[in-house]
């Protein structure tokens, strides 16, 4: 046999480099390629399960249950769990929503002040003797107290008051304050101002002012007539002008000294016909 030349030589040195060069390569490739594998079939899977996603929501046709097997698909290839839906059970409320929830309480709704029965307040019913009253009237509109404001004329003389009649099914608490009209202003009491709170007054019954605490003399000219004011007030912060002004028929002398009373179609006349009939 002939020996190799320095050709030959050569070749042969390249080429077992080459080999021994490429044996290293894959054998450095060899080393890392389990740790390789494993991360590309993590990648692949991860990729595969997103492309389901997006696929089967763009086409629409497998709605909310096929997006929730895709996450559970998802979430067994990569080993983590699926979020919890928002209709789950195990999808609890924040611990503060549940606190303010427990804490919220419903609105208090005011009460109507009750009214504690106590004796009612005493009066004395008027004399019919030369007594005019206007109608029973509500004392305001719809409520269940009525009234009716009197004069009683002796002479040139008058007394003037009200009656206040509860007419609910329970004791009432009333404010009343009493004044005359002398030429159509309010005047008060010659006695002094005639008012009076917390009056209490039974179902069905009448309560009556006092005349005496309310009386002119010598009232020969100008005419004349109770003004009284009446509400219900039990707690204190009613208004009394809310009962609305009660009157009692417009009174007058003629020149001659005659009583004579304004009529309904504004005449003048008897004053008999307001005499009270209850």
């Amino acid at each position: 046999m002939e020996a190799p030349t320095s050709s030959d030589r050569t070749s042969n040195e390249i080429s077992g480099a080459s080999k021994v060069g490429g044996n290293a390569y894959q054998a450095k490739h060899m080393h890392f390629g389990g740790r390789q594998l494993g991360l590309t079939a993590v990648g692949l899977a991860a990729v595969g399960a997103l492309t389901f996603l997006v696929v089967h929501a763009n086409a629409g046709s497998g709605g909310a249950g096929q997006l929730a097997g895709a996450a559970q698909q998802s979430a067994a290839v990569t080993g983590t769990s699926p979020a919890p839906s928002v209709n789950s059970p195990s999808a609890k409320p924040s611990p503060s929503v549940v606190s303010e929830a427990r804490d919220e309480k419903p609105p208090a709704v005011e009460a109507k002040p009750k009214v504690t029965r106590k004796a009612a307040t005493p009066s004395t019913p008027y004399a019919r003797d030369r007594l005019y009253c206007g109608e029973w009237r509500s004392s305001p509109s719809g409520s269940g107290l009525v009234a009716s404001a009197c004069s009683q004329i002796t002479g040139t003389d008058a007394a003037f008051g009200v009656r206040v009649k509860n007419v609910s099914s329970g004791q009432v608490v009333v404010d009343v304050s009493v004044k005359y009209l002398r030429g159509g202003m309010a005047t008060e009491c010659p006695q002094g101002p005639y008012s009076m709170t917390k009056v209490r007054i039974d179902a069905g019954q009448v309560w009556y002012s006092n005349l005496g605490l309310c009386s002119a003399r010598n009232l020969t000219t100008g005419n004349f007539q109770a003004f009284a004011l009446a509400v219900e007030n039990p707690d204190g912060d009613t208004d009394l002008k809310n009962g609305g002004p009660k009157y009692s028929p417009t009174a007058d002398f003629t020149t001659d000294g005659k009583l004579t009373c304004k009529q309904e179609d504004k005449s003048w006349g008897s004053c008999d016909v307001y005499r009270p009939q209850d």
